[in-house]
């Protein structure tokens, strides 16, 4: 399927550009997602979704750059190991298909043991 090969592709990206800055894929930390809609409605029920699902931080707001979009940001509790992404990278981007939106993706912090 097309539509898992990109999103592997991109997280295979930003994962090598975290690790090249130190992360430790093991760490849990906060993750951030995000998708795009050209109207808050189309939204909504992805939302409601998500929190159904124990997605935290679940909030649609117009585009800051782009006011005929609208986002909706929502974080979940990971660690950044390429499984651990890949499963809901590809569960947002499927959601997002279901749903008629775009998914944006995803991002992080780089956590290190300190």
């Amino acid at each position: 399927m097309k539509l898992i090969t990109k999103r592997i592709a991109r997280d295979k990206t930003l994962l090598a550009t975290l690790q090249s800055r130190g992360d430790d894929e093991e760490l849990v930390r906060i993750i951030d997602h995000s998708f795009l809609a050209e109207t808050k409605e189309a939204l909504v029920p992805l939302a409601d979704d998500l929190l159904h699902m124990g997605f935290s931080g679940v909030s649609i707001n117009a585009h800051p750059e782009a006011p005929q979009a609208f986002v909706l940001e929502c974080t979940s509790f990971d660690c950044t190991e390429f499984h651990s992404v890949a499963k809901s990278s590809v569960l947002m981007a499927l959601l997002a298909q279901t749903y008629s939106v775009r998914y944006e993706g995803w991002g992080c912090s780089v956590a290190k043991e300190s």
